[in-house]
């Protein structure tokens, strides 16, 4: 099992720190394309994904949201 199949579990179960989305983000193809503060955008093919990571936990529609672009 990759590290990636491993942040994806994670992900899948909610329990996906912010470090580790960002990790999972960076390996699934995503870049980095903007950061203010602690907002930061995520592209990839056109699709947005804004991280707001005040700390190391996420919210819990952050999770679902990134959960939702992921497995289309």
């Amino acid at each position: 099992m990759s590290k990636a199949d491993k942040l994806l579990a994670k992900l899948k179960n909610g329990s996906i720190s912010a470090q580790e989305m960002k990790t999972l983000l960076g390996q699934l193809g995503w870049v980095l394309a903007r950061q203010k503060g602690s907002h930061e955008q995520w592209l990839k093919n056109g699709k947005v994904i804004t991280l707001a990571t005040h700390s190391k936990d996420l919210k819990p529609y952050q999770i679902k949201q990134v959960l939702k672009v992921v497995e289309e």
